[in-house]
């Protein structure tokens, strides 16, 4: 997949030092953390190593994972959270200052496309069962619920997971 990936309002880039503190406080962010499954950041140590892990995903052959870039300025993150042959699972993450602008829509949109453009035949996401705003993106980008669901322990509470797919056309 190519370093950089150019929609009409964003770039989707690898993630560099300049980007420590934005994407630190996005993790910190109280709206992102009951959404994006994140450990206890409230150390700095365990923030700056969180950070440095993210930085170096996003620049290993293999590994997809991109900061999401308004004006320069890093805005989420979009990244790959499994991958199994041709099925690669994507996570997202955006600051809620730029929420409800089709932000996301738009960087999950060009990621399907670039990792399509990489091979993959399906790319699927999930949500906590209460995110509906991240169920309207899946679905803008054209991803269809799927029979698959999963449970999972997050911050001392139960959380179901509903899963989406898309399938290549190609």
């Amino acid at each position: 997949m190519q370093k950089r990936i150019i929609t009409p309002r964003l770039a989707l880039d690898v993630i560099t030092d300049t980007d420590k503190d934005a994407l630190i406080e996005i993790f910190r962010n109280d709206t992102v953390k009951a959404t994006y499954m994140l450990p206890d950041l409230e150390d700095d140590d365990k923030a700056l190593s969180l950070f440095e892990q993210i930085k170096a995903l996003s620049e290993q052959h293999g590994r997809y994972v991109r900061g999401i870039y308004l004006e320069g300025k890093l805005i989420g993150l979009i990244n790959d959270t499994d991958i199994d042959g041709k099925t690669v699972e994507i996570g997202y993450a955006l600051h809620p200052a730029f929420h409800s602008k089709g932000y996301m829509t738009e960087a999950v949109v060009a990621m399907i496309s670039a990792l399509f453009e990489c091979g993959f035949e399906q790319v699927s996401a999930a949500a906590f069962e209460e995110n509906a705003a991240s169920f309207r993106v899946m679905q803008k980008c054209g991803m269809e619920r799927i029979d698959k669901t999963e449970t999972l322990e997050y911050r001392g509470k139960a959380h179901r997971c509903i899963y989406y797919s898309i399938k290549s056309s190609f």
